[in-house]
């Protein structure tokens, strides 16, 4: 393989490391929060600070990157995320709450850096090859539905007396892993710099453009919307689902597999994802996509039962694989300023799919399963409004180019 697959192959493995982070967290933080908190209203609180801090710094790291480079402030990310196990694992061992928010603060600092892996995977490579090197990275997703649902659980009460101080020292020993792999990125990068020489390297620096080009704004809010939007619904309808499937008296075991579909539906498309936008575009899978989640959502409606919701949560999770890669490649594609673009559909992505998991569970009391799936349909039609705009105005321009 050349040095660029193998880079993006080891990008894939550092995105599986930073979902399976993410998914240990959002098993163990609820429940340590509560035994921490000092009242239970703020068993949520470190989640909840967790996802703002994302929000907070995924613009201010993305121009980090520019300055400094990426593997610099990924390097700065598994250090954060080190130092947020060993915080984690003290919190529990002086039962600490305040040291706990610490933890998740620092937690919500690497998940920020570590959202932009799928971007650089992309660095160097001509636009037909962006979207295959991006889905490849996202599908390292599918090893975090495996391997972070095991280390939650194998780990909770790995040392007596401590429930889930273990858990946390996991953040730790897989910031050092993350750091291993991005040191390989580190040292493949410097021998393609070595390999191309001087003059090329002085000739790709004079074709960066000086001064800041203006942002694409339409196409740049397509994207921004399938996949802030395609993430915010599919947390929501997620969440939900437990509860419904919950209401329906079905066994816990039931629940969880509906979830793990749920999951695989998400990740494992990304094996072909990139393939089918390098032969269509990713106006196309993003159209596909808003359709797929679409007739997911009338499948909820109207056949709310156990299969009806297995159904719906596969195709909602599909469809949110086509609307995430597909709105993540055409950002990468995009021309201008590539960090900057880059840290405001980070910034917006975070935003949404923060609301879609904290409104998820008040939806759910105030207007039912049902009714959330209305809402999530009114939501999503304008975005496939705007990308039906955006396509019919790039005919036009396309045509009187021609004439």
């Amino acid at each position: 393989m050349s040095h660029q697959q193998i880079k993006t192959w080891l990008y894939f493995l550092t995105q599986g490391i930073a979902l399976t982070c993410g998914v240990i967290s959002v098993s163990v933080s609820p429940i340590v929060g509560k035994a921490l908190a000092p009242s239970s209203e703020l068993s949520t609180l470190p989640y909840g600070i967790q996802f703002a801090t994302v929000i907070a710094c995924s613009y201010v790291l993305a121009m980090l990157m520019q300055r400094f480079g990426r593997l610099k402030i990924f390097l700065f990310g598994s250090l954060t995320l080190f130092m947020a196990g060993i915080a984690g694992y003290i919190s529990i061992l002086q039962q600490s709450f305040n040291i706990n928010l610490l933890a998740h603060i620092l937690f919500g600092v690497s998940l920020s850096t570590f959202a932009f892996f799928r971007f650089a995977a992309t660095e160097g490579l001509d636009d037909s090859m962006k979207s295959r090197a991006l889905s490849l990275v996202t599908l390292g997703g599918i090893l975090a539905a495996f391997v972070g649902p095991a280390i939650a659980s194998n780990s909770r009460s790995f040392i007596v007396d401590q429930e889930f101080s273990a858990s946390y020292l996991c953040f730790s020993a897989l910031g050092i892993l993350m750091a291993t792999l991005l040191a390989a990125v580190a040292v493949l990068s410097r021998n393609e710099e070595t390999a191309t020489g001087p003059e090329t390297q002085t000739k790709t620096a004079e074709s960066q453009p000086a001064v800041r080009q203006p942002v694409p704004v339409l196409p740049l809010l397509v994207a921004i919307y399938a996949s802030g939007f395609g993430y915010m619904i599919m947390a929501m309808l997620m969440m939900q689902s437990s509860l419904k499937l919950n209401a329906l008296q079905l066994p816990f075991s039931d629940i969880m597999q509906v979830i793990q579909w749920h999951v695989i539906a998400m990740f494992l498309p990304s094996l072909f994802m990139g393939r089918i936008i390098a032969r269509t575009s990713e106006s196309t899978v993003i159209f596909a996509g808003y359709l797929v989640m679409l007739a997911s959502m009338l499948i909820a409606i109207y056949q709310p039962t156990y299969n009806g919701v297995l159904a719906a949560l596969i195709g909602i999770g599909l469809g949110w694989n086509m609307l995430y890669v597909g709105g993540s490649s055409l950002v990468a594609r995009l021309p201008g300023d590539a960090h900057r673009m880059q840290g405001i559909n980070e910034s917006a992505v975070a935003f949404l799919n923060a609301s879609g998991a904290f409104s998820a569970g008040a939806l759910f009391v105030w207007i039912g399963w049902e009714n959330s799936n209305w809402l999530a349909i009114s939501l999503l039609t304008p975005g496939l409004v705007l990308l039906v705009s955006w396509k019919l105005k790039r005919r036009r321009q396309q045509a009187i180019a021609i004439g």
